[in-house]
């Protein structure tokens, strides 16, 4: 595989919007099949209902990371991806490995997920913001994974960077 143009910022900016929607779906699932599981062991056991967090954000970063494995292994790309003709490849210009996916997902959970949610929490520690405030403070962090791309020769984002990998303009390829 030669190495091809990255994708437009643009482009990449509406599937990841598509792909919050899906997302959106893989959560609500997950979230409806451990709250069910906990309403039936808890009806079994007496146990507090505190253990089950960390067991929800356990079963959630499971879920996503089978979704994205299943179609970047199999497609190199998700279904937004597909639609707005992304692929996704390692910056060799080789089809990206597992471990490169691995490192992928990973950064973006810290960047994505997990930076924003400390923000907001420090931000309600320490301030007296009202929470629509924090919560858009908190996202501000977004800002560097995407905005890293306009400052990379290649464009990528700055999880895909640290992963080796990249997100390239398939709308040629048959």
């Amino acid at each position: 595989m030669k190495n091809q143009n990255p994708a437009s910022f643009k482009r990449r900016i509406f599937a990841l919007i598509y792909e919050s929607l899906l997302i959106g779906s893989v959560t609500l699932l997950t979230g409806l099949v451990v709250g069910i599981l906990q309403t039936i062991i808890q009806q079994q056991i007496s146990i507090s209902p505190k253990i089950f967090s960390p067991i929800y954000v356990i079963c959630l970063l499971g879920a996503w990371w089978f979704y994205f494995k299943m179609n970047w292994l199999r497609e190199q790309q998700t279904l937004p991806m597909r639609v707005w003709k992304i692929g996704l490849q390692s910056v060799t210009g080789n089809r990206a490995i597992l471990r490169e996916l691995r490192l992928r997902f990973m950064w973006a959970c810290v960047f994505l997920v997990f930076v924003p949610l400390l923000s907001y929490a420090v931000l309600g520690y320490v301030g007296s913001l009202k929470p629509r405030a924090m919560f858009g403070l908190s996202l501000i962090w977004w800002l560097l994974p995407w905005g890293f791309a306009w400052l990379n020769p290649r464009k990528q984002f700055l999880y895909d960077y640290l992963a080796g990998t990249e997100l390239v303009d398939w709308r040629d390829k048959k």
